[in-house]
């Protein structure tokens, strides 16, 4: 462990050492050992006879006197790969540590062996989870430690979660992916498995998540059928499948159509078990407050010196920390990332994200060598009945690298934060430059002269791009703007005037409004303006052209504002925002894609093949409260088989039929031609 982190780490693992040789007996001066329950007596952990080796338990039971669901699955998943223990685990003599990813950085946390215990009869039981090893307890007495130094902290968490613990013990993103697709699924699973990722799933039961981790994929014994071997963290966990191994109630067996329909996504650990990490606090370069919430941004530059694939993630504190203190419960903030090359004096787009989670993680699998920008917008709400030191905290973000090689300089840009914003900005939109976003003037004689228009990353911009030899005058004036805000004031401005001298650039900036999202659980974010264009031509005459903008950004219908094209926009919606599967052939993916996308009134899917090949697909459907809605000669019952040309397109939607009652949906796919 210790020589994959910087070498500051190295002081802490010393002193650790150094206090467990010279103190036969560490006792924990940091921890609270008070409890509301006056039955509760801390003993040695030695004394309930505990297995000492690091090795997978059999069962993990939850604590009567705690709530520590989460945390027992988490280790029912952690144990899958005994590794990941072995590597964040300690012990000397009486004095126990624990490696634990606090917001990205990791923390050697040292603990006493003083466990919390209960007498039943005469006999001493233990109050913590149980299990037959030691391991499990102590690594839950260190994150009892880190919350609050208390157990009671257990019985305060505002939020369990599986991932938040996942996180914390293994310091790595979670992949995830959809199940739609079983097909996919399948070759997931097995490709993943063959490359010793850790895999699992969560369910909820009464409440409570549960974690079960993917142990190996066998024959069965109906027709050899193939069936995924799962383990639950106790024998009260397990889902009803097939059984097969008696003699462990733990385990059991779903095929992989019944794994679809009980989770609707697949989690990931990808094993990398010589990646490094390193982490920073992220400095405010910018701050603007607002009534409901502050704005802060951050700009930093770093360096990659060899091809690399690398993790990016910005992590929140959790909101578990200091939870005895919260009036209400805290939100994580708002947050927008971006990555960007530097080739002198502009920026190329790599990746972004946008999203409120306590850790928003990029992966780049071929980051080359060279000068990168890193761009990161933070949104904190104002949470006025709170602590405004729980806000400061809560504002503090840390970035995180894991890869197989980091940057071991981030240093802030110095450059004017709003001038390097608007060029990171530019450069997004001109990675996304294409037909269906962009206009140009060629019918003016003025090609060189373009605009595009985007919604993404939760902006709405305006980029213009004058190349040309005229400048270029316009008026967008909004018949629609609903949760979209100017940037520069953050109130909605319903019109803006613009002159693009040639051989210039301007953005203009919309973003969705931070509190719309922070209080409504599905906000609509739709625009339709009316543009008039002036050219003006080096004759000095004047040359004019009107048109209609619109586009939807929600979970109803995204059909609202669509004009002219419906099917091109409909078709750059989705690629944007439907959950997307690659087709597969031979067991190698090829460039046909799928798309999924949920609304209120129903699902569409789209396939796309972007290849010179036809391809053939047969899709059963399982519907409750959807009707097929496709080109009828596609339809046979609950099923449709389709061709699709080269380069071609098609739309099936699945339209609900009582608008008062939930729909779900399941999809068999097939494939059976491609060529």
């Amino acid at each position: 462990m210790l020589q994959r982190l910087p070498n500051k780490y190295k002081e802490d693992y010393y002193k650790f050492n150094q206090i467990g040789n010279e103190r036969q007996t560490f006792i924990d001066s940091e921890f609270d050992y008070t409890d509301q329950n006056s039955q509760i007596q801390y003993l040695r952990i030695g004394s309930f006879g505990l297995n000492k080796n690091i090795q997978p338990c059999s069962e993990f039971k939850r604590s009567q006197y705690y709530q520590d669901n989460s945390l027992i699955n988490a280790f029912n998943i952690l144990q899958k790969d005994i590794q990941f223990v072995k590597n964040i685990y300690l012990n000397l003599n009486s004095l126990y540590g624990v490696w634990l990813n606090l917001q990205g950085e990791w923390h050697l946390i040292k603990i006493d062996e003083k466990i919390p215990s209960y007498l039943t009869g005469n006999i001493q039981k233990l109050a913590t989870l149980e299990s037959e090893c030691e391991w499990p307890i102590i690594i839950e007495k260190a994150i009892v430690k880190v919350l609050g130094k208390n157990y009671d902290i257990l019985n305060r968490l505002i939020e369990e979660s599986i991932e938040a613990f996942m996180f914390m013990l293994i310091g790595q993103p979670i992949m995830k992916i959809s199940t739609d697709d079983i097909s996919n699924l399948k070759n997931v699973i097995i490709s993943q498995m063959q490359n010793h990722s850790l895999l699992f799933a969560v369910q909820k039961q009464n409440g409570l998540e549960c974690g079960y981790v993917i142990q190996a994929i066998v024959k069965g014994n109906i027709k050899e059928q193939e069936l995924i071997q799962m383990r639950a963290a106790n024998r009260n966990s397990v889902i009803s499948g097939q059984q097969l191994i008696q003699n462990d109630k733990c385990v059991f067996f779903l095929t992989f159509k019944q794994f679809s329909e009980i989770f609707p996504e697949l989690c990931i650990i990808q094993h990398h078990p010589n990646y490094q990490w390193s982490s920073k606090e992220l400095i405010v370069e910018q701050k603007r407050e607002f009534q409901q919430y502050v704005e802060n941004t951050y700009c930093y530059d770093f360096d990659i010196v060899q091809d690399c694939h690398l993790y990016i993630s910005i992590c929140q504190r959790d909101q578990n920390f200091n939870s005895n203190q919260l009036v209400s419960p805290i939100k994580y903030g708002l947050i927008r990332i971006l990555i960007s090359k530097k080739n002198d004096d502009k920026f190329e787009f790599q990746t972004g994200d946008y999203n409120i989670k306590q850790n928003i993680s990029l992966e780049i699998q071929s980051l080359g060598q060279g000068q990168y920008t890193l761009f990161c917008q933070g949104y904190f709400y104002n949470q006025i009945e709170n602590n405004p030191k729980l806000h400061q905290e809560q504002q503090r973000l840390f970035v995180q690298f894991f890869g197989s090689s980091v940057p071991d300089n981030l240093i802030a840009n110095t450059t004017e934060i709003l001038e390097s914003s608007k060029l990171m900005l530019a450069s997004l939109a001109m990675a996304n430059v294409n037909e269906e976003n962009t206009r140009t003037y060629e019918q003016l004689e003025q090609p060189e002269i373009q605009v595009t228009t985007q919604m993404n990353l939760g902006m709405l911009y305006f980029y213009y791009n004058n190349m040309g030899t005229t400048k270029i005058e316009e008026e967008v004036v909004f018949d629609k703007c609903e949760n979209i805000i100017d940037f520069e004031t953050m109130k909605t401005q319903n019109k803006f005037n613009v002159i693009v001298p040639p051989h210039n650039e301007y953005l203009k900036l919309y973003v969705y409004d931070p509190f719309v999202i922070f209080n409504e659980d599905q906000p609509i974010f739709q625009y339709s303006c009316n543009i008039k264009s002036l050219v003006h031509s080096t004759k000095k005459t004047l040359m004019t052209q009107s048109m209609n903008l619109s586009k939807v950004n929600n979970r109803q219908s995204i059909f609202e504002s669509i004009t002219n094209n419906p099917s091109l926009e409909l078709i750059t919606y989705m690629k944007e925002n439907a959950k997307q599967a690659t087709r597969m052939w031979n067991n190698n993916p090829i460039d046909v894609q799928m798309y999924i996308y949920q609304h209120q009134e129903g699902v569409i899917i789209l396939y796309l093949n972007n290849t010179q090949n036809t391809y053939e697909e047969k899709l059963t459907f399982i519907l409750d409260n959807l009707t097929i809605n496709c080109t009828p000669s596609l339809r046979q019952g609950n099923q449709v088989y389709f061709q699709l040309d080269s380069y071609a397109h098609l739309f099936i939607y699945l339209d609900i039929l009582d608008h008062k009652k939930p729909y779900s949906h399941k999809i068999q796919c097939i494939y059976s031609h491609y060529k």
